[in-house]
């Protein structure tokens, strides 16, 4: 029985050193050319999701996957979808939260016709938050995002294995810009309504070995959210 128990703690604790956090960085992403992987999409709107008690309307954009069938081999050379259904959406809505897989932002006033759009790059944005209790206080309006914008581990997608970052803009989509720097892992983030201020940390593999663990270092950033021009300000609480 002792025996029995030696060997399952062997492989409890084998198991617990060799987890590894699937994100990795190729170092020279920006100089590697970025190849897609064979895979059809469509690309698709949601209905416009109205952020309450503004004026404003968020119309998302992302992209269906079209899998391949044998149709794709016959006299139509077409992709067919599983199901028609699983296109009705690319996002879900929850309250002042906007979260899925989205790849762009239209914004349009209720009071127009107009559509802008928040970007021309290729994102993969997870999420989006009004700010509401900052625009309550202070009356500026901001939509934090939670984005991938780079391939960061050269594998021609964007997803859950590259580096997360943060972006903010104002609630029309206009100012839209990176909070954490280059090639660093967003970790966290936290906002002090007392103080107004957005506090972020982010990783850098400072070690180089194309890996994030307990060796690389943290860095901490804030932000004013009373001033809609202020930057971020890098501190060192340790």
């Amino acid at each position: 029985m002792k025996k029995l128990i030696t060997i399952l703690i062997i492989i409890i604790s084998f198991s617990a050193c060799t987890k590894r956090d699937n994100r990795k960085v190729v170092n020279d992403v920006d100089n590697k050319t970025e190849t897609k992987n064979d895979i059809k999409t469509v690309t698709i709107a949601d209905l416009p999701i109205h952020i309450d008690s503004t004026d404003v309307m968020i119309h998302p954009i992302g992209s269906y996957v079209l899998s391949r069938n044998k149709s794709e081999y016959s006299e139509y050379g077409s992709y067919r979808s599983d199901s028609y259904s699983e296109m009705n959406g690319v996002s879900n809505s929850h309250g002042d939260r906007i979260t899925g897989d989205i790849s762009n932002l239209k914004f349009q006033n209720i009071n127009s016709n107009k559509l802008n759009s928040l970007t021309n790059r290729t994102l993969s944005i997870r999420s989006i938050l009004f700010l509401r209790n900052i625009y309550k206080t202070t009356g500026n309006d901001y939509l934090l995002y939670d984005v991938i914008d780079k391939d960061t581990n050269a594998d021609g997608e964007y997803n859950f294995k590259d580096i997360k970052t943060l972006y903010i803009s104002n609630l029309d989509g206009s100012s839209f810009r990176k909070l954490s720097p280059n090639l660093q892992d967003m970790v966290n983030w936290k906002i002090i309504l007392e103080a107004n201020t957005l506090f972020f940390k982010s990783i850098e593999d400072s070690d180089n070995n194309g890996k994030f663990n307990k060796k690389d270092q943290m860095h901490y950033f804030y932000l004013n959210l009373n001033d809609d021009t202020s930057k971020v300000v890098e501190y060192y609480p340790i």
